[in-house]
């Protein structure tokens, strides 16, 4: 998003008058440089996808966790040759990271990234688990579609029990993460550098189940395909809670895209005790000729204010429909519910306020919190799919991009989009601020570089410099240099091609810090000068 756009948004916000004024978009922070996954079908794909966001005690603000899903994944329902799962994906052993980001001038910066990975210490994946695992056995797994229909060994993937398809974040009190997925479904426990503690998974009690599986309600293996867990987060009193993106079709296809329920489960990691809550959705709600069914609203991420209080991102689009917004909730006075029938029927069955009010079941409060589309999130970005509380007075949205690509026909073609992964931070005031927030006041080291090319080999010199530097670069494309003073104060930002001098003599003697940005370099390298 260039800076026109972001100030324009900024302009016309403020000259809606006073009927907005107790909420303001501060700043847009868009991903303009990461790090490179590869070529596919003419699509130069790097890292993005961010799919869940907290913030990250002791920063001020300025840093935060985020992660990335599965990776790129291609629709491809109505492919030439139509596979048996609907997906193909062009990287395979591509494998889903952490990402600790910082938000400097415009832009987010990818300060680190941590791999997800399995108990012995490999990488995960993003393709399916096996079947009867989150998967079915006839749903087959293809890295592409086959030049030939019926000859798929070629592109045929295997399955893996730790696929994850990462949806949410939080940190946990040791240093650890905790985080969802709508894959399985399952919530992993991991922790500092990656690695899988823990597993709460609806399948830990089938042969076959991992030794790090801790079981939570089989019920959770109803949920409907591509649409388990999609938030999770952490209370003060530290219980954890994660919430299904869709209704579940619980018991069958029929009566769950009626439904209206989500299910938020509840996790206490010391106990071992679980509950579970019912969230409704509005159900049927049209616009024009354009109408969002029970089955078209989904989760997109939450964030605990206190030990009973979420902020929770919900979302729905039917055409020209759609329905963007950020709900605060409470399950002080709810009814914890189970997978047992009320009354003959599953909850999913008794599908509304009214149904769950004849057996007794109160379900979440909830009060609309902020409308996104009235308060400039573009409908150009699509899935709002994090949030994060930094104050009372100030909340932190992002943006999953799909690694920048989209298949409009679901043909297993892709098209880049051209999309960037973005952080929307807005203010709140007067009666907006988030009432009774119990903020985290943990201290957590802070990072302060971007991660670089492991394989670069640019180069300032000479060193001290005197009046002249000259950058030798890895690479002949067009680079940013933006050149740091050691308070962090930006003193020079230029663009430049390839390798070249450049004229530092009004500088004064100290250190310096020199940030080297292209399509394929992320690069800091440090100096003196005299």
């Amino acid at each position: 998003m260039n800076s026109f756009y972001k100030t324009t948004i900024l302009f016309l916000f403020l000259s809606l008058g006073t009927s907005r004024a107790q909420i303001l978009l501060k700043q847009v922070y868009d991903n303009n440089y990461s790090q490179a996954i590869g070529v596919a079908g003419g699509i130069n794909y790097r890292e993005g996808g961010f799919s869940g966001l907290c913030v990250i005690p002791g920063t001020e603000g300025t840093e935060f966790y985020s992660l990335t899903d599965r990776g790129v994944n291609i629709d491809a329902k109505n492919a030439s040759c139509t596979p048996s799962y609907d997906k193909i994906f062009p990287f395979p052993n591509y494998s889903p990271k952490i990402f600790r980001i910082k938000l400097k001038g415009d832009s987010v910066q990818i300060l680190n990234s941590i791999t997800l990975k399995r108990p012995n210490g490999s990488a995960t994946t993003g393709i399916l688990n096996p079947a009867d695992f989150g998967s079915t056995s006839t749903e087959a797994v293809w890295s592409e579609i086959p030049s030939v229909c019926g000859d798929e060994i070629g592109v045929t993937l295997n399955k893996d029990i730790w696929g994850i398809d990462s949806e949410g974040i939080a940190i946990g009190s040791n240093n650890d993460f905790w985080i969802c997925e709508e894959g399985g479904p399952t919530i992993w426990n991991i922790d500092a550098n990656g690695k899988v503690i823990n597993r709460y998974s609806p399948y830990a009690n089938l042969a076959g189940a991992e030794l790090q599986d801790v079981a939570i309600d089989p019920v959770f293996k109803t949920r409907k395909k591509n649409r388990g867990f999609e938030g999770v987060t952490i209370t003060p009193n530290g219980k954890v809670y994660a919430m299904i993106q869709s209704p579940m079709l619980n018991p069958n296809k029929t009566d769950g895209e009626k439904s209206y329920v989500h299910r938020l489960l509840e996790i206490d990691p010391v106990s071992g005790d679980q509950k579970m809550y019912a969230y409704l959705n509005p159900g049927k709600f049209t616009v024009g000729a354009d109408e969002i069914k029970a089955k078209d609203w989904k989760i997109g991420d939450l964030t605990a204010i206190n030990d009973t209080t979420f902020l929770v991102i919900e979302q729905g689009v039917a055409g020209a429909n759609i329905q963007r917004n950020i709900y605060k909730i409470s399950i002080e006075h709810a009814s914890p519910i189970t997978s047992a029938l009320y009354g003959g029927k599953t909850v999913e069955q008794l599908k509304d306020a009214a149904g769950l009010a004849g057996v007794g079941i109160i379900p979440v409060n909830k009060k609309l919190f902020l409308d996104l589309r009235a308060n400039q999130w573009p409908d150009a970005l699509d899935k709002c799919e994090g949030i994060a509380i930094i104050n009372d007075s100030t909340i932190a949205l992002c943006n999953d991009n799909d690694f920048g690509q989209s298949s409009p026909d679901e043909d297993g073609i892709a098209q880049a989009t051209n999309t960037k992964c973005s952080v929307y931070v807005y203010g709140l005031k007067g009666t907006n601020k988030i009432a009774n927030y119990v903020a985290d006041v943990r201290n957590i080291v802070t990072a302060t570089e971007p991660i670089s090319n492991q394989k670069n080999t640019s180069k300032l010199y000479p060193t001290p410099v005197e009046k002249e530097a000259f950058f030798q670069l890895e690479n002949e494309e067009e680079s940013k240099i933006e050149i740091y003073n050691i308070q962090g104060a930006m003193v020079k930002n230029t663009i430049i091609t390839g390798s070249k001098s450049l004229d530092l003599s009004y500088l004064s003697s100290g250190i310096y810090s020199a940030r080297i940005i292209s399509n394929r370099n992320n690069t800091v390298l440090k100096f003196i000068k005299k």
